[in-house]
């Protein structure tokens, strides 16, 4: 196991039942007990340090990656790719998704969603969105990647849905525009 930084006992047993699951192959039982876990978000918001940042690696090894993100109103990230299965386990504030559909290179938008914490976002290994937030103050969620999404090969989308390259952290920064 890889801890990046020193987490709360709660926060570390969370992580661990998630593997569990994950190596019992039974996602549907990691949706209901994350669903179960972020109704008591004091569980969670306990073990976790002050962080002066949006997104901060909890865990990582190689079948499964975990971050704190923290996405601050008023700002729209650009469409990108996860290529493994991704949960958003939201236990503050809300979270619009905007999902695409492939169109060639390119994508177009399909459907917008926005989910009021304690909500969980289950996204496939094939899809595509973009994340912000309507609220006065960052929303505030534990991400679970069902892989190592540190070194998995994937892509990023302008605004548009165009120019389509390589997902690289500093740029999906750079391609995020105000709402």
């Amino acid at each position: 196991m890889s801890y990046k930084l020193d987490i709360g006992n709660s926060l570390k047993e969370i992580i661990n039942d998630v593997k569990r699951l994950q190596n019992q192959g039974d996602l549907e039982a990691i949706l209901v007990f994350l669903q179960n876990a972020i109704k008591q978000p004091e569980n969670i918001i306990n073990a976790l340090p002050e962080f002066d940042c949006e997104e901060v690696l909890l865990y990582v090894d190689q079948g499964l990656t975990v971050y704190y993100i923290a996405t601050p109103p008023g700002i729209l990230y650009p469409p990108h790719e996860h290529g493994m299965v991704a949960i958003s386990a939201l236990y503050k504030g809300t979270e619009t998704h905007v999902f695409y559909d492939r169109d060639g290179e390119d994508i177009i938008e399909r459907t917008r969603v926005t989910v009021r914490s304690p909500a969980i976002v289950d996204m496939e290994i094939d899809a595509i969105h973009a994340i912000c937030t309507h609220d006065d103050v960052p929303n505030q969620g534990i991400h679970f990647y069902l892989g190592d999404l540190e070194s998995k090969s994937r892509y990023l989308w302008d605004i548009t849905g165009d120019n389509p390259r390589q997902y690289i952290h500093s740029d999906y920064l750079k391609a995020a525009r105000p709402l």
